[in-house]
């Protein structure tokens, strides 16, 4: 699954995300240019995920 994600501005927002959150979901993969976040997720697994970013800061703002 591909987001547009908020708040990600730097090499250590992106490594905060991986770091908090490639244990639980597999690996992740964003394009810092362009704000996109690709994971590999089921979708019962989609809230929980949202809401972690979350709670680290970071907005996802759609699915695309």
């Amino acid at each position: 699954m591909k987001f547009k994600v908020k708040n990600v501005n730097c090499i250590n927002c992106v490594n905060l995300i991986k770091n908090s959150l490639q244990d639980e979901y597999g690996p992740i993969d964003i394009d810092l240019e362009n704000k996109i976040l690709n994971v590999n997720l089921q979708e019962e697994q989609l809230e929980n995920f949202k809401n972690e970013i979350q709670d680290l800061g970071f907005e996802i703002v759609e699915r695309i």
